[in-house]
């Protein structure tokens, strides 16, 4: 009865042992091997109580073997599903970035094309104002812009003078406070010796420069003209006698005067804030016209009055690069920046 007792409590020892230590399969079948063998040698004195027990213990432990089984399977299933599910996730984030770089090189592309795109609309845009800009002189103003760059061209060919030293600008305007006081220039001119306003003007006839109220008694014909063309009296005026289609003589205004020629160059002066006095040019200028097609009654010795190329070109050439200088290259630098600033 001791050794049964014994060898129950050895039993039950060990399944509670393979319960809380987990001890591998085998070992513990190997135990209950040995156990076996310990109760073969006792066989005659076991009793049917003994067989019941030994029965229940039997199969107490094919249940525990069942169930480390079934946990160890679902242990598996679950680590199983577990990689599966990592796997998933691993793709899922592969494919999201792949995605996401597919989607940024696109956007990328696309953002290039409408930026290229875009580009090519606004210099589109920019030469079409630049033609605007360009149909806007009259014919006077080309032909005058032509000829102050072949004449730079020419100084510079000749080393007289270097590109910086001179600077060709056209069709200028200062704005002012209201659109009806901007002031518009026909050429800007910028040199070492001084800075230039030209108003061009094409023409063909006989011109008679600095007309006012001065001359109407010894040409009375001028008050009459004034008073149909409603010009003032006051104010030195240039007026052309040409010949109309149909035969007949006409008198025409250029609709400017003296006064408003000065009056931009003093503008220009104050607007940017120069520290020499600007020098206003009156220049007339037609094909195969020469000086002795106008008559200057023009008593302002503060406007120069240039008829043709030839005699732009001899002003320029003796009175402005012959000059004292008034100007370092980097102030014209700075002044030709500042009027293109307000031009662009």
């Amino acid at each position: 009865m001791k050794f049964l007792l014994r060898c129950e409590l050895q039993f039950y020892f060990l399944i509670n042992l393979s319960k809380t230590m987990k001890l591998d399969m085998f070992f513990f079948i190997m135990k209950l091997l040995n156990i076996r063998k310990v109760r073969a040698m006792s066989l005659s004195n076991l009793q049917p109580m003994h067989y019941i027990v030994l029965g229940l213990a039997a199969a107490l432990l094919l249940f525990i073997v069942l169930f480390i089984y079934a946990l160890s399977s679902k242990r598996k299933a679950i680590r199983a599903k577990e990689e599966a599910l990592n796997k998933e996730r691993s793709e899922m984030k592969s494919n999201y970035e792949e995605s996401s770089e597919k989607s940024r090189l696109t956007f990328k592309k696309e953002l290039a094309e409408q930026k290229d795109t875009y580009e090519a609309q606004l210099s589109t845009q920019n030469a079409q104002i630049d033609s605007l800009k360009l149909f806007s002189r009259d014919k006077g103003e080309y032909l005058t812009d032509l000829t102050l760059i072949n004449l730079k061209d020419n100084l510079v060919a000749q080393e007289r003078i270097r590109p910086e030293d001179m600077h060709v600008l056209a069709n200028i305007y200062i704005p002012g406070k209201r659109v009806k006081s901007t002031d518009r220039l026909d050429h800007v001119i910028l040199t070492r010796t001084g800075i230039y306003v030209i108003d061009s003007n094409y023409w063909t006839g006989h011109l008679y420069h600095g007309i006012s109220e001065m001359q109407f008694d010894g040409e009375p014909i001028f008050e009459t003209v004034f008073n149909i063309l409603e010009l003032d009296p006051k104010s030195e005026q240039t007026i052309c006698l040409d010949k109309a289609e149909d035969g007949s003589a006409q008198f025409k205004s250029y609709k400017h005067s003296i006064e408003e020629l000065k009056l931009k160059a003093e503008r220009l002066e104050k607007v940017f804030e120069l520290p020499y006095p600007v020098t206003p040019i009156a220049y007339y200028n037609a094909e195969g016209v020469g000086s002795e097609h106008i008559t200057n009654y023009s008593r302002d010795n503060s406007v120069k009055v240039i008829v043709g190329e030839k005699e732009l070109e001899h002003f320029f050439e003796k009175f402005v690069f012959h000059g004292r200088f008034q100007y370092k290259v980097e102030e014209l630098e700075e002044v030709r920046a500042a009027i293109e600033h307000l031009n662009p």
